[in-house]
């Protein structure tokens, strides 16, 4: 079925067209559209809005606000229940009207959510607040990469998403230094700024997506309306083994991996390794450079090759991160300790730069056009689950042994998943693995 970029009533405008077929011009990025560098520029002002904020939520409701700490760890769970619930209509909806309006919806929730941050002063405005943000995050992640996938041809796909990824970061890097100048914690209204600055951040995200020609994203209306052909669902979705094999892999990577960057990790740095607290700004420092720097190396070296080995090769990379990181145990308080810590996440970094444009271009290179808003959706499902199950296992775990039993749930799971991303290419074509490009989509024709 062909699938194209279209605008109501059936016309698309040629900037949409030249997107799809235009090779870019010297004066613009490398197999980056006008639109999409536009979307881009909205991606990156929120970032830096997002990294000034979000690493001191736990410390503002905790400490500013005085609420229980086992009471915020419940809240920050729970928004993980709400977003298990919420994420399949979020993609039935992208596949409904277009992943552009529904990602504008959640930035506008997401926009509101954040400013209402700056005003929690109790434990049920705290609930309320987190059960709102949930819903609308439950749309920006499927929204915006339903939306960057119909952006670009189908061989640019890893190039756009690493690229994401790289400004995601720099953002999260800068706002991460901005924030930290800015915030005391004697003084609640200047945390209250730090969220009152992100929603704004989400406005100019908002303002971007607002100048997007009308009807970007969204399923040609006549493709998606083929009579001959029943209309997907959910039913045909959860019928790709492949797909769910995918997701269970996956999920147990970002388990044993990424959700215990800012739980696990931490705790066995400070409280096992005893390092310095400020020793894990250097690490996540270290990380960021290492991204920055490093993604559009590795989207070189990843070109054309089998996405279930490059992400193989992720599950490995991130293994030995961990045993690096676990090697700070056995220096309890010494230098090396500090060394082991900044450099295990250093290469975890790597990892990352492979994951990130490689995972979502395997999703999305399964997906039928028809269901991908769908598909996007059970994807950001693996990021809930593990953002509820990595911490909790973490909790369980690093206390016990020094933190062994924990190390050995990171490294294990991490071996594990890779081992099972590498056995995956039995399951994929070689168009699927990213050995032979897919046919490009044919932009919708004007009406006549």
């Amino acid at each position: 079925m062909a699938a194209g970029l279209s605008q109501v009533g059936g016309t698309i405008r040629g900037e949409m067209a030249t997107s799809f077929t235009t090779a870019p011009t010297p004066t613009e990025a490398p197999g980056m559209p006008p639109l999409l560098r536009r979307l881009f520029a909205g991606i990156a002002f929120s970032a830096l809005g997002s990294g000034m904020s979000m690493p001191y939520l736990f410390v503002y409701l905790t400490q500013v606000r005085h609420l229980p700490t086992t009471q915020v760890g419940l809240i920050l769970s729970w928004m993980g229940v709400v977003a298990l619930v919420v994420s399949p209509l979020a993609g039935t909806l992208i596949d409904r009207f277009g992943p552009r309006v529904v990602l504008l919806l959640g930035l506008l929730g997401e926009a509101a959510g954040m400013a209402a941050v700056g005003f929690i002063d109790s434990t049920v405005n705290a609930v309320v607040v987190a059960s709102w943000m949930a819903v609308f995050n439950c749309a920006t992640f499927p929204g915006s990469s339903a939306l960057l996938t119909r952006l670009v041809p189908v061989a640019k796909r890893e190039r756009a998403y690493g690229v994401q990824f790289m400004l995601m970061n720099a953002g999260f890097g800068v706002g991460g230094l901005v924030a930290s100048a800015l915030v005391d914690l004697a003084d609640p209204r200047t945390f209250q700024w730090l969220y009152w600055i992100d929603a704004a951040s989400y406005v100019g995200y908002i303002v971007v997506l607002l100048t997007l020609p009308r009807g970007t994203g969204k399923l040609d209306p006549v493709a998606a309306s083929d009579a001959a052909t029943p209309q997907p669902g959910w039913r045909e979705v959860l019928r790709d083994r492949t797909l769910l094999l995918v997701i269970v892999v996956g999920t147990l990577l970002l388990t044993c991996a990424y959700a215990q960057m800012d739980t696990g990790f931490t705790a066995y740095a400070v409280n096992q390794a005893q390092v310095p607290a400020r020793t894990l700004g250097w690490a996540f420092a270290a990380n960021t450079v290492v991204i920055v720097a490093g993604q559009l190396v590795t989207l070189r070296l990843v070109a054309g090759r089998r996405r279930s080995t490059a992400l193989g090769i992720a599950g490995l990379i991130w293994s030995a991160a961990w045993v690096v990181v676990a090697i700070s145990g056995a220096f309890v308080g010494r230098p090396l300790a500090i060394v082991a810590v900044v450099l295990g996440l250093a290469v975890f970094g790597a990892g990352e730069t492979i994951w990130a444009p490689v995972m979502p271009a395997l999703v999305n290179g399964l997906a039928d056009e028809r269901v991908r808003g769908r598909y996007n959706a059970l994807a950001g499902m693996t990021w809930t689950i593990s953002g509820i199950a990595g911490p909790a296992l973490a909790g369980l775990l690093i206390a016990r042994a020094d933190g062994r039993y924990w190390a050995a749930l990171c490294i294990g799971g991490s071996l594990l998943g890779g081992l099972a991303f590498l056995t995956l290419r039995r399951r994929l074509t070689p168009t699927q693995d990213g050995l032979t490009p897919a046919p490009t989509p044919e932009p919708a024709k004007s009406a006549t």
